[in-house]
């Protein structure tokens, strides 16, 4: 992309992701809203966590609290820059809530921590 790092940022604050969940809860992209680790969040959030690339491709890794409830879930993004308009693809939640029956949990929540 010409023009240099002002153009990378103005790019990436042109695009929007987001989730729509079947009972109508959304949650959008708010990358400085992130949880305290030893607190719930107040709604359904959403906020990258990791990614990197190079100049032809980009991974991006995202967290999302709560689990979706059954039925389908929305991922929805646009990102104007590219004119790429609002795109949705949609998949069937039930196969995360059966991967989150399967976590199991390595340490009680109020383990002690090394110091």
């Amino acid at each position: 992309m010409p023009g240099g790092p002002r153009d990378l940022a103005a790019s990436r604050r042109s695009f929007r992701f987001g989730l729509q969940f079947s009972d109508g809860g959304k949650a959008a992209a708010s990358p400085g809203r992130r949880p305290a680790h030893d607190s719930e969040p107040a709604g359904p959030v959403l906020y990258p966590f990791a990614g990197g690339g190079g100049p032809h491709s980009f991974i991006s890794r995202w967290w999302t609290w709560p689990l979706p409830p059954a039925g389908p879930l929305e991922f929805v993004c646009e990102w104007t820059t590219f004119g790429i308009a609002e795109t949705r693809a949609t998949i069937d939640a039930q196969p995360i809530l059966d991967a989150a029956q399967r976590a199991v949990q390595l340490w009680p929540e109020n383990a002690p921590t090394l110091q």
